[in-house]
């Protein structure tokens, strides 16, 4: 009986749901017809406009040629009322330049067409500047005797100087009685056209056309107005009248001009209305007479649904463990079977939960689920990347805390993405400092490659973060960021309840390093060697030195980054005021006489090993130990002092230099 009373009220609900869906597509098709229409008709005048607009401008011999034209021009087409010719200047300011005058207008006291063009160059919302600029623009006013006229304005001639630009447009006034017979009142459907400002121009009363009607507090109105879509359908209630109605439009794509086509719900489902009141009795009746029947045998069923409550309090205290006994194919059968699937999948779904819990990448728990990413660790080839805020202890104490986590908050949102769109997976947050990774855990075409244009991409997205940090009156933020590939161990890191899926090796190290040695570098980004060696036929490099860091036995070799080639080979700089600044000494680099020794005291014990060639490097590198004259205490490597050898690969030939520089 249920099973009856559900297909009665579905039949119902079906049938309301398909005249529903008959009726707006019945709208759209109008909507569509109807703009087709328009279109068909705003593209016609535009040509008969730029016919006279040419008539008008040309010298004929005999003169009175000129005034037959145009005369033949507006008995032939009695809608049309007026063209006039503006010019505009280099600073946009229109001057009148010539007219074409309709005899209808001598009907209306405005033979020479001045009070008509007061009106509209008066009118706001016809954005003539706009038309100098290639856009069409149509408006309505209200003439001498109580009738309407469209406005039309479309560019003519176009500025030889600038092909975005026109020197001449056409203005014509046209009777609106010409687009409202387009849209006649039917039985159902009411059409109508609006501007782009949601004014009424074409509407069935003549009323609303009359007085410019704005309808834009309508939701179909107004959903065309937000300019998502050329067409659209929805259900809104009219805020006037408070009806419900169902209604559709379609732009025309000519000046912002749109066509709705709606229907009154009420009348458009009286009929259904009626079959579903008749459906819900007959659901009603058989809704009593299964309660009843229920009642008779709920002593039969009573147990079973006992047992269903008590195994769902169960599994409201996460025992997914359980399996019901089911007897018989009655529904309550069904149910315990369907009960008992219903407790594996929730607790195959809180295994996956307690899976994902355990990592705090997508990317990373997605291939692992899908057993893509070996558990324990594997060896991988990737390119590691590492950044931190240049200043940010300084910076933060003279900051609230909430002011440095609302600050840490937009700025690490803003790399994120730009990692995640260039490919990149973000390893983990260290206060300020960024990790990502490209390459791990799948291996992607061209990693190396992304990675340098996301950091590229991230000094060009830090320069417009600060322009907004000035205007708020906030410091500005200098980052750092180093670049290194090479070979590494991924996998997943940490006890039983909780594990972390990273990445370790000299590689992972080597770029801390060169991260850090931005500092001394005075810049805010550096590669490594390997990475300068895959990609230095897509990218501007500049040698910045070698410098030795802790941890490290030889000299590390750093390349700057100034830009890139564009598709055509073209070299593109990328600089903005923020990617150089003066340099400082970073902790990890070798500077003093000590740091120096503990190197040497650790090659000597065996515990380090250093070719003899780094010898070499070192007693060229280092005059002043070298030299006889008395030495100071320590000694400093200042590599923002030494002596740069530009080092730009690029394609086979010299292309010119193009600069895109980022200003604060």
């Amino acid at each position: 009986m249920s099973s009856v009373v559900s297909l009665v009220w579905l039949s119902s609900q079906m049938f309301v749901e398909s005249n529903t869906a008959l009726i707006q597509q019945t709208n759209a098709d109008t909507a569509g017809n109807l703009a087709a229409q328009i279109r068909e008709l705003l593209s016609s005048i535009t040509e008969k406009m730029r016919i006279l607009g040419t008539i008008i401008l040309q010298t004929y011999q005999p003169p009175e040629l000129k005034e037959r034209l145009v005369s033949e021009f507006f008995s032939k087409d009695k809608d049309f009322l007026a063209v006039f010719i503006e010019k505009s200047d280099v600073s946009g300011l229109l001057t009148h330049l010539s007219r074409a005058i309709s005899p209808e207008m001598a009907a209306l006291n405005d033979s020479s067409g001045e009070n008509a063009n007061t009106v509209f160059l008066a009118d706001k919302s016809l954005a003539l500047h706009e038309v100098i600029e290639g856009e069409v623009q149509v408006s309505s006013i209200e003439l001498a005797d109580g009738d309407s006229a469209v406005v039309v304005a479309v560019p003519f001639i176009q500025d030889a100087g600038n092909p975005n630009r026109f020197t001449h447009i056409l203005i014509s006034l046209i009777r609106q009685s010409r687009f409202v017979k387009i849209f006649s009142q039917s039985e159902v459907i009411t059409s109508f056209m609006v501007d782009r400002r949601g004014r009424v121009l074409a509407h069935p009363d003549a009323e609303l056309v009359n007085t410019q009607e704005n309808l834009g507090n309508l939701g179909i109105v107004k959903q065309m107005l937000e300019g998502k879509f050329n067409n659209g359908q929805t259900r809104y209630v009219n805020p006037n009248t408070g009806e419900p109605k169902l209604g559709a439009y379609r732009l025309v794509g000519f000046g912002g001009l749109g066509v709705v086509a709606e229907v009154v719900e009420a009348k458009a489902f009286e009929a259904a209305r009626k079959v579903q009141y008749r459906s819900a009795l007959v659901a009603w009746i058989i809704l009593c007479i299964s309660f009843l029947t229920g009642y008779l045998y709920s002593g039969t069923i009573t147990l079973p649904i006992k047992r269903l409550m008590g195994a769902a309090q169960r599994i409201s205290q996460g025992d997914f463990k359980i399996q019901l006994k089911s007897r018989g194919q009655d529904e309550l059968s069904h149910l315990s079977r369907t009960f008992n699937e219903m407790a594996l999948g929730l607790e195959e779904r809180d295994r996956v939960k307690e899976t994902f819990n355990k990592f705090h990448n997508k990317e990373i728990a997605e291939k692992l689920l899908s057993g893509e990413v070996k558990l324990g660790g594997e060896r991988k080839e990737a390119t590691v990347f590492f950044s931190d805020v240049r200043g940010f202890t300084a910076l933060s104490e003279s900051m609230e805390p909430e002011q440095v986590v609302e600050m840490l908050n937009e700025y690490m949102t803003r790399m994120v993405s730009i990692i995640r769109s260039y490919g990149g997976v973000v390893d983990k947050y260290v206060g300020d400092a960024i990790m990502a990774l490209w390459g791990v855990p799948i291996t992607g075409p061209n990693d190396s490659q992304k990675a340098v244009r996301a950091c590229l991409a991230m000094r060009e997205d830090l320069a417009k973060l600060n322009d907004i940090r000035i205007a708020r009156g906030q410091p500005v933020l200098k980052i750092g960021m180093g670049l290194n590939c090479g070979p590494l161990i991924a996998g997943n890191i940490g006890s039983n309840e909780k594990m972390e899926y990273t990445v370790i090796g000299d590689a992972v190290n080597l770029a801390s390093r060169i991260e850090s040695m931005t500092k001394e570098y005075g810049t805010d980004l550096l590669v490594s060697t390997s990475i300068h060696n895959q990609v230095r036929s897509y990218f501007m490099f500049e040698t910045a030195g070698s410098t030795r860091v802790k941890g490290k036995t030889d000299a590390i070799e750093v390349f700057k980054v100034q830009g890139y080639y564009n598709d055509q080979g073209q070299p593109v700089s990328v600089q903005t005021p923020y990617s150089s600044y003066t340099a400082e000494k970073s902790d990890k680099v070798v500077h003093d006489k000590v740091d120096i020794q503990e190197i040497e005291t650790k090659e000597n014990s065996g515990l380090n090993s250093i070719d003899s060639g780094n010898e070499v490097l070192k007693s060229q590198q280092d005059p002043i130990l070298n030299s006889q004259q008395p030495q100071k205490e320590f000694f400093e490597i200042k590599p923002q002092f030494l002596e740069v050898t530009s080092q730009i690969a690029r394609p086979p030939g010299p292309p010119p230099m193009t600069k895109k520089i980022i200003k604060s």
